[in-house]
């Protein structure tokens, strides 16, 4: 999920793909994508206007399947906040998620991280920051070069 070469600090995330009544769901796609370290997406120009880019020249994103029981892991590096023009605010850093299930409605949320300061300070609205959407890392302080880690479960609804 990072370019070879490339800095930052190392996220490890891992955890499970959920139906409602708790049962794992095999297969799903899980779209996972963030800004760069300086708070930078691969598909915006210095002006922050959008970009038209290859798959092949796409950075900071992945897909990736949940196994037979339900996991998932996936490792980034920790986007950067970011001014958002539009609402004039700094937006917190975050993780953009989406998942798709056969016969499940899909997912698109975001994960945060607890120690951000700028959650307090989003957007306004159940579609951004919530608490229950955080990330909880260990160890809270990365040792030199170390990844920190978190666990998170995805829970769809069947349609």
């Amino acid at each position: 999920m990072f370019p070879r070469g490339t800095t930052g600090e190392q996220i490890e995330v891992h955890g499970n793909v959920l139906s409602v009544d708790g049962k794992p769901i095999a297969g799903a796609t899980i779209h996972v994508w963030v800004a760069d370290p300086t708070g930078r997406y691969d598909n915006q120009d210095d002006a922050g206007n959008p970009l038209s880019i290859p798959a092949n020249k796409q950075r900071f994103r992945g897909r990736l399947f949940s196994t037979y029981a339900g996991s998932y892991t996936f490792k980034c590096l920790r986007p950067g906040n970011y001014y958002d023009d539009g609402w004039k605010l700094w937006r917190p850093a975050h993780i953009h998620i989406k998942i798709e299930a056969p016969g499940y409605e899909t997912l698109e949320t975001q994960l945060y991280f607890q120690d951000d300061a700028q959650n307090k300070h989003d957007i306004p609205g159940d579609d951004f920051f919530q608490p229950e959407l955080c990330l909880h890392l260990s160890p809270a302080i990365p040792a030199q070069g170390g990844t920190q880690r978190s666990i998170f479960n995805f829970v769809l609804k069947a349609k």
